[in-house]
C-alpha cells in the first residue's frame, strides 16, 4: 500500500488525539444528521449537566439550543460576526432568555473542571446541504461543538504541502458551508512535514505568518524539525488543555473602523500562548512578576492583551484575591500608548482606560476600579502611594527603557504590592543595569519566565532575518595644512596652548565628520542608488537614521533633491517623498528650520500612514530618536544607519525592518529586512543582536548577515547544485543538454529532492540579491539551472502563488532584456582608502621604511599597483613626523576619531591586510638572507606549503622525514584539486577535503588520526 494522507499523518492525528484523551469515532459513527453542524444529543446532556436548574424546565434548554442553532445558521450572513457571537456563547458570557421571560447565563463547557466534557475525534467527517457534501479529514469536538477542523495531505508529494489543505478549507470547506466553523476556534492544515494552524477566513500562501506554527520555547528550530516538529506541535496544540484556554481567554476580535476593513479573528501564537498562561499562574501562586524576553517583532503588545484578558476573565484571580483584577500597561512613550490602546480597543477588550494626565491616572488608581488602564511611566511622576491592593498587575512594555531610577521606583511605590512583568525585546544586563533583577523572578531560570528567540522567530516565521551591508566612507585629510591653518588662527586669536587643546577637542567630535556638507551629499546619493535598486521594486519603504536634528534636515533635502534629479517617480508618475520625523520643542528659541517639522500627534499619526501604504509617495523618513523604537511598519524594508548606537538601542533600532510584509499589489512577500551601515558598526551591531546572557551555558546565534557572506553562500550552495549535473555543458541550451539533465534526476529519485530544495533556496537568495555584482560570473548557470527546475517543476503549483513571490522580479527580467534599454555601469574593484585602510597603508610603510607621500595635484593611483610596487622596490626612506609635545594636532584628533567610529564594515580591505603579511615577510626574508638562513628563506618562498611542512616534520616518524616534501605536494595538490570558494561552509566541501586528506596520510603510511590529520586539516581549512 502507498503512503496516503489517511494512512500517515491523519492517522497519526487521530493517535495522537487518543493518546491525549480524546474519544475516538469514525464520521459514520457520530449521532448526527449530515446537515447538522452540532451534536445536538451531546450537546444536550452537557446543557443540563452544567445548568442542573435545566433539567426541570426542558422548555428553556429548548430555547438555548434553538438559539444556539440560530446563531450557526447565521454564518450564511457572515461568518467572523456569527463565530464571534458564539465564542461568547461558548464562554458562558451569553444571557438566553428562559420560557418565562428572563436572560439566565448558561454554560456549555466546563472551563473549570475540563473532565465534565466529552472530547471526540473523529475523521471523514461528512456535511452536506449545500453544492455538494464534503467530507473532513479530521473533526475535534467538544461536547458535541465542532473547535477544531484539520485538513490533511499526503507527505510524499512535491506537489502538494499544508497550503494545499490550508487552500482546501478557505476556499472550499468556509465558502460553501461557513455554518460548519461558526463554532469553530481553530483550523489546522498539515502534510506532516508542516502544521499550521489559524483562524477563520485566513488566507493561506506559502509563506504565510497568519497560518502560524505552534511548538514550544524550549525547542531548539535546528534540532525540533520537519515531522518531528508536526508531532511536537499536534501533541501541544491539539488537546484539551490547549483548545480550551484558547477558547475561554484568548481568542480576539478585531473589528472593522470603516468600510476598507473587515472584521478579523486573532488567535495567539505559541510563545504568547506560554507567556500568557505563565502570567496567569504566577498572578495566582501570588509570585511577585516576572521577565518575558521575547525577540523584537514577534507580537509582545498582542501577548499583553492576551494575558490582560485572561486575568480579567478568570474567576479564579476573582477568588484568589477577593475581587477583580487591576491591569495596568505601562509604555514609555505617548505613541506607543496610543499604539496600545488601539490594540486593545479593536481587540474588544474590556473596561479600558486611557487617562490622559496624571491627576486622572492617579485617582484612576485610588478608586481601584476593576479593568486596564494603559498609560505612560512618566504619569507616576510624583504619584506618591496610591493603592495597596494585591490584585494589581503591571505589564511593562518595552521593559528595558524608562522603568528604572526615579520613574522605575515611582510606579513600584504608588502599587507597591502588585505583581510587576516586563516585557522586551532587548534585556540590559550591565554595571549600571540589570532587566533581569528588576523583573525577574528568582524563581525562574537566569530570571526569565519566558524566552522566544531570535533564532524561533526566524524559523517560525513570525520575524524576518536582517541583512547589514557595510559601507566605507572615506576621505583624505591634508594633515600639515590643516595643522599650518590652525597655527595660523591661534596666533592670530592670540590662543594659548590649553586654549588651542579645548578648541581642537571641540572640532573634532564626530558630527564636524558627519555634517560635511560632501559626505552627506555622497551618503544620500548611495542611499537613493540603493533603494531604487534593491527596495524601490519591491514595493517597500526605506527609514534614515541621522545623528541630530540639523542632520535629519540636510539628509531629508539631499535625498529629495537626488530623487528629483534621478526623477524617481510611484507608477502612477508621482514623485517619491521624504518625511522627516523629530523632536521639536514648540517654543520661540526653537530655529525658524525646524519649526517646519513640528507635527501635533494628528499630523505625526497622518504620516504613518502615509509611511505605510504601498501606493503612497511617502517613501523614505529620517528620524533621529523617534521611530527609532517602538515604530512597527511591515512595509520598512531597509534602514540606513548613520548615528552611533549601541546595545538595546541598537538592537531596537536595527530590528525596525524584520518584520514579515506582503505586497498587497504583486503579492510579493519581504524574505529579509536590510540595514546598511554608514557608521561602522557592525561589531556593535553583533553584540546587540547576540544579546546579554541569561545564563552562562546560552548561546544565541545572530541573526546578521553580511550581504557579500550571503553572495558567497549563493557560489557555494550553486556549485553544490552543479555537482549533480558534473559532465553536461551548461552553455549548452540544447534538447539534448536538457535531456542529460533529466537523466540525472529522475522523477521520484533522492536526486531529484535534492534539486528540487536546493534550487528553490538558491533561487531565493538570488532573487534578493539580484543586482549584487557578485552574481554576474555565475548568472549563465544560475539561468541553466533555472531552465531544468522549470521543465520539472509540477504543474499544478498555483500560478498565484508563483506570480506572487518571482512576479516583481520577473517583469524586471524582462524590462532588462528590451533592447538594452537602460545601461548599468559596474565599478571596477577598488579600495576605498577611509580611516582603516589609511592606517593599513601606513603599517605597510612602516613595516618597509616607506614614504607615505600623498600624489601631487588630481593623479590617480592605483592603491593595489602602488603598495605591489613599493613592496618590490623596497624603498629605503622613512617617514618622519613632528608632532607638537604641548597639545596634539586637531588632524591627528580627527584620524584618529575617524578610524573609532567610521571604521569599514566589510572585508573590502583584505588586500591591504594581506599586503602588511608580504611586506613582513619581504622584511623577514632580507634578514634571513643576511644570515644565511636557507630554511627561512625555503618556508617563506611558498609561506602555506612551508607550514606544512613543519606540521608534517612535527608528526611523522624520523624515518620518513626524507619524503616529507612529497607528501606536503601531495596534500597541496590534492587541497587545491578538491577545494572551492566556500567549501568550508558546505558538508559535502569540507567531507570531500577531510576524506582526500585521510587518503593521502593513510598512502604513505601515516595516522588518519590524531595531531598529524586535526593540525593538517585545521592549517587547510584556515589558509585554503
Amino acid at each position: 500500500m502507498g503512503w496516503t494522507e489517511s494512512s500517515t499523518i491523519q492517522r497519526s492525528l487521530l493517535e495522537w488525539a487518543e493518546e491525549a484523551g480524546w474519544e475516538r469515532f469514525r464520521g459514520d459513527e457520530l449521532p448526527r444528521d449530515e446537515h447538522d453542524v452540532v451534536i445536538e444529543n451531546w450537546a444536550r446532556e452537557a446543557l443540563l449537566a452544567l445548568n442542573p436548574e435545566l433539567v426541570d424546565d426542558p422548555e428553556s434548554a429548548e430555547l438555548v439550543l434553538h438559539q444556539l442553532n440560530q446563531a450557526v445558521l447565521d454564518a450564511n450572513n457572515g461568518l467572523v460576526a456569527a463565530n464571534e457571537r458564539l465564542t461568547v456563547m461558548l464562554r458562558g458570557d451569553h444571557s438566553f432568555p428562559t420560557i418565562d421571560g428572563r436572560h439566565v447565563p448558561r454554560r456549555l463547557i466546563d472551563f473549570d473542571d475540563p473532565d465534565n466534557n466529552r472530547f471526540t475525534v473523529s475523521d471523514e467527517v461528512t456535511i452536506a446541504g449545500a453544492v455538494k457534501p464534503r467530507r473532513f479529514d479530521v473533526v475535534y469536538y467538544v461536547n458535541g461543538f465542532p473547535l477544531v477542523v484539520a485538513e490533511t495531505k499526503t507527505p510524499v508529494k512535491h506537489t502538494v504541502s499544508w497550503v494545499n489543505a490550508a487552500k482546501d478549507i478557505h476556499d472550499v470547506y468556509e465558502e460553501e458551508y461557513p455554518n460548519f466553523f461558526a463554532t469553530n476556534v481553530f483550523n489546522v492544515a498539515t502534510e506532516g512535514l508542516e502544521l499550521r494552524m489559524a483562524p477563520i477566513r485566513a488566507v493561506p500562501d506559502p509563506d504565510s505568518e497568519i497560518w502560524a506554527p505552534w511548538g514550544s520555547t524550549e525547542d531548539d528550530p535546528k534540532v525540533v524539525t520537519g515531522p518531528a516538529r508536526v508531532e511536537r506541535a499536534a501533541r501541544l496544540l491539539l488537546r484539551p488543555e490547549t483548545i480550551l484556554p484558547i477558547l475561554k481567554d484568548l481568542v480576539m476580535f478585531r473589528h472593522a473602523r470603516d468600510a476598507s476593513e473587515v472584521d478579523v479573528k486573532f488567535l495567539p501564537r505559541y510563545p504568547q500562548f506560554e507567556a500568557a498562561l505563565a502570567i496567569h499562574d504566577k498572578v495566582l501562586a501570588d509570585r511577585p512578576g516576572g521577565l518575558i524576553w521575547h525577540h523584537q517583532g514577534s507580537g509582545k503588545t498582542e501577548l499583553m492583551a492576551f494575558a490582560a484578558a485572561r486575568l480579567l476573565r478568570d474567576d479564579a484571580v476573582l477568588e484568589e484575591f477577593g475581587g477583580a483584577p487591576t491591569v495596568i500597561v505601562i509604555a514609555d512613550r505617548k505613541d506607543l500608548v496610543r499604539q496600545t490602546a488601539e490594540m486593545f480597543e479593536t481587540a474588544g477588550m474590556p473596561r479600558m482606560a486611557v487617562p490622559h494626565d496624571r491627576q486622572e491616572l492617579h485617582s484612576l488608581l485610588r478608586g481601584g476600579e476593576p479593568g486596564v488602564v494603559i498609560t505612560t511611566v512618566h504619569k507616576f511622576a510624583e504619584a506618591g502611594h496610591l493603592n495597596d491592593r494585591s490584585n494589581i498587575i503591571v505589564l511593562v512594555d518595552e521593559a528595558h527603557r524608562s522603568q528604572e531610577g526615579k520613574l522605575g521606583d515611582a510606579w513600584r511605590a504608588a502599587v507597591p504590592n502588585a505583581k510587576f512583568f516586563g516585557a522586551t525585546g532587548t534585556a540590559i544586563q550591565d554595571k549600571d543595569r540589570s532587566t533581569f533583577k528588576l523583573f525577574g523572578d528568582p524563581s525562574d531560570p537566569d530570571f526569565v519566565m519566558s524566552r522566544y528567540t531570535p533564532e524561533q522567530s526566524i524559523a517560525d516565521g513570525f520575524t524576518k532575518p536582517v541583512i547589514v551591508e557595510g559601507r566605507s566612507v572615506g576621505f583624505s585629510l591634508d594633515k600639515e595644512a590643516l595643522d599650518e591653518a590652525f597655527d595660523e588662527l591661534a596666533a592670530e586669536e592670540d590662543l594659548d596652548e590649553e586654549e588651542k587643546v579645548y578648541l581642537s577637542g571641540k572640532a573634532s567630535h564626530i558630527e564636524t565628520i558627519l555634517s560635511n556638507p560632501e559626505r552627506v551629499a555622497a551618503v544620500c546619493a548611495d542611499i537613493v542608488d540603493h533603494f531604487l535598486a534593491y527596495v524601490a521594486p519591491l514595493g517597500q519603504k526605506a527609514q534614515v537614521v541621522a545623528y541630530n536634528q540639523k542632520l535629519v534636515i540636510a539628509y531629508a533635502r539631499a535625498i529629495e533633491a537626488e530623487l528629483e534629479r534621478r526623477g524617481a517617480v510611484m507608477l502612477d508618475g508621482r514623485l517619491r517623498e521624504v518625511g522627516v520625523v523629530m523632536h521639536v520643542a514648540d517654543s520661540k528659541d526653537t530655529p525658524k528650520e525646524y519649526r517646519k517639522y513640528l507635527l501635533t500627534s494628528e499630523q505625526e499619526e497622518a504620516l504613518k500612514r502615509r509611511f505605510k501604504k504601498v501606493d503612497d509617495p511617502m517613501s523614505f523618513v529620517v528620524v533621529t530618536a523617534k521611530w527609532m523604537t517602538g515604530f512597527n511598519a511591515p512595509i520598512e524594508g531597509v534602514l540606513y544607519l548613520d548615528k552611533p548606537a549601541k546595545e538595546a538601542n541598537l538592537f531596537q533600532t536595527i530590528t525596525r525592518p524584520n518584520r514579515p510584509w506582503k505586497n498587497p499589489i504583486t503579492g510579493q512577500r519581504k524574505d529579509y529586512g536590510r540595514v546598511v551601515d554608514y557608521i561602522g558598526l557592525a561589531k556593535a551591531i553583533g553584540t546587540a543582536i547576540a544579546g546579554p546572557k541569561a545564563g552562562v551555558d546560552e548561546d544565541d546565534d545572530l541573526n546578521v548577515v553580511d550581504a557579500s557572506k550571503l553572495a558567497g553562500k549563493f557560489v557555494s550552495d550553486l556549485t553544490k547544485l552543479l555537482h549533480l549535473f558534473a559532465g553536461i555543458d551548461t552553455t549548452d541550451s540544447s534538447f539534448e543538454s536538457l535531456a542529460a539533465a533529466h537523466e540525472r534526476i529522475p522523477d521520484g529519485s533522492a536526486q531529484r529532492t535534492e534539486f528540487v530544495e536546493g534550487y528553490v533556496a538558491l533561487q531565493t537568495v538570488w532573487e534578493f540579491l539580484d543586482p549584487h555584482p557578485m552574481l554576474l560570473p555565475f548568472k549563465q548557470q544560475y539561468l541553466w539551472l533555472a531552465k531544468v527546475y522549470e521543465s520539472i517543476r509540477p504543474k499544478d503549483v498555483s500560478k498565484a502563488f508563483l506570480w506572487a513571490r518571482l512576479g516583481a522580479k520577473t517583469t524586471e527580467l524582462i524590462h532588462g532584456h528590451m533592447n538594452e534599454v537602460l545601461v548599468k555601469s559596474m565599478a571596477s574593484r577598488t579600495v576605498t582608502l577611509d580611516a582603516a585602510g589609511l592606517a593599513l597603508v601606513k603599517r605597510i610603510a612602516e613595516q618597509l621604511r616607506l614614504p607615505t607621500d600623498e600624489p601631487a595635484g588630481d593623479q590617480q593611483v592605483d592603491v593595489y599597483q602602488q603598495v605591489l610596487d613599493s613592496i618590490e622596490a623596497r624603498l629605503h626612506r622613512r617617514l618622519t613626523e613632528s608632532e607638537s609635545p604641548v597639545y596634539r594636532s586637531l588632524a591627528e584628533r580627527i584620524e584618529k576619531l575617524r578610524t573609532k567610529a567610521i571604521e569599514n564594515v566589510q572585508d573590502s580591505l583584505a588586500f591591504l591586510e594581506e599586503a602588511l603579511k608580504i611586506a613582513q615577510d619581504v622584511v623577514a626574508a632580507d634578514r634571513a638572507a643576511a644570515e644565511g638562513d636557507e630554511e627561512t628563506l625555503e618556508r617563506l618562498a611558498d609561506p602555506k606549503r612551508g607550514v606544512l611542512t613543519q606540521i608534517v616534520e612535527e608528526n611523522t616518524p624520523p624515518g620518513l622525514h626524507q619524503i616529507v616534501p612529497e607528501i606536503v605536494d601531495r596534500i597541496d595538490a590534492i587541497v587545491h584539486e578538491v577545494a572551492y570558494t566556500g567549501w568550508t561552509s558546505s558538508d559535502s566541501g569540507d567531507k570531500s577535503v577531510r576524506r582526500e586528506l585521510r587518503a593521502v596520510l593513510k598512502n604513505y603510511g601515516l595516522p588518519i588520526k590524531g595531531d598529524l590529520f586535526d593540525r593538517t586539516y585545521q592549517y587547510v581549512r584556515e589558509n585554503y
